[in-house]
């Protein structure tokens, strides 16, 4: 078994899953909205289901419409959000004592086919360090920034969160595993945790890193404040979700999305093998958080038009500026 392999395929089998389910109607109106999107106009069960569902008998169509409705209502709060950044910075210090405890040496061919480049040490420690500071500062945004009301009245399909667990546990691997062949022949010493100077590769993917974590964290406090601002209807009670006013949505639906692809970007870039000028597995786990992230924010997109009017949405991107 190659486990590099494996992981691509999977990454990319995901993607592509997501893709399918956001081109049948009657799967995503049941299955990709969340949250405020859950509400959506756009989003309800397409008519000639709903009218397929009311005829007298049990048609095909019939059965398959009751059969997704009933598997639509597996949802769990959305602030079990959560559990991914725990899961995420869990198995980042798993694979961190495994690297100190547990001996190198010995055939890794189980785990991967040998192949022309290597990570080298100080790569696998940026990578990780990357990834756990991503899954630490997630977790803090959201404890920090979730209110109790807004959590257990959003939620999301159970489908959701077992897919973000898969990511996030493959990523804890593909992170390193394109450096096993240097961990294994390798013994780590003080001199491993030593400052070397980083490469030009190393310095520009830590920056894309830092300004695209600190971007979305400003995003994310923004939306929140935003959320729970005392916004009121006409009548002075209700409190409604009000129009991104803030200058990083002046130009695109969803600036978070894109810091978070950015976020990965970076991974892929630092953890190059040597010869290479991306990790190929990080790469494949990039197209999934491209599609994955391309669709919600499209979707988000159409929220924003049908909530709000064609201005609110007119001449902004959805996810990558100048291309989609």
């Amino acid at each position: 078994m190659d486990l590099v392999v494996l992981l691509r395929a999977g990454y990319l089998a995901a993607a592509l899953a997501v893709v399918v389910v956001s081109v049948i109607p009657a799967l995503r109106t049941r299955f990709l909205a969340y949250g405020p999107r859950a509400a959506s106009p756009s989003s309800s069960v397409p008519a000639s289901v709903e009218e397929e569902k009311q005829r007298p008998g049990k048609t095909a169509t019939n059965i398959i419409a009751h059969l997704l409705d009933h598997v639509a209502t597996w949802q769990v709060s959305h602030s079990w959000f959560s559990s991914f950044y725990y899961l995420s910075g869990g198995l980042s210090i798993a694979w961190l004592i495994s690297w100190l405890v547990f001996p190198r040496s010995g055939d890794t061919a189980f785990i991967m086919h040998p192949r022309k480049g290597s990570m080298s040490v100080q790569q696998v420690e940026v990578a990780w360090l990357m990834m756990f500071a991503q899954g630490m500062r997630r977790l803090y945004e959201c404890r920090s920034l979730q209110s109790a009301s807004s959590s257990t009245k959003s939620i999301m399909w159970i489908g959701h969160w077992l897919l973000g667990l898969l990511f996030y546990t493959a990523t804890s691997m593909a992170i390193w595993i394109e450096g096993v062949p240097t961990l294994q022949s390798h013994t780590l010493t003080r001199a491993d945790f030593s400052f070397h100077a980083p490469s030009l590769r190393t310095i520009l993917s830590v920056l894309i890193f830092l300004l695209a974590s600190g971007f979305q964290h400003d995003c994310h406090v923004y939306l929140h404040d935003l959320k729970n601002s005392k916004a009121k209807d006409d009548k002075g009670s209700a409190r409604q979700y009000k129009l991104p006013e803030h200058p990083a949505f002046h130009s695109l639906i969803a600036p978070h999305y894109t810091a978070e692809c950015f976020i990965y970007l970076s991974l892929a870039l630092v953890a190059a093998p040597k010869g290479a000028w991306v990790n190929w597995t990080l790469a494949s786990a990039v197209v999934f958080v491209v599609a994955n992230l391309g669709i919600t924010a499209r979707d988000t997109r159409q929220w924003y038009h049908d909530k709000f009017g064609m201005k609110a949405v007119e001449g902004k991107w959805i996810l990558i500026p100048g291309i989609y």
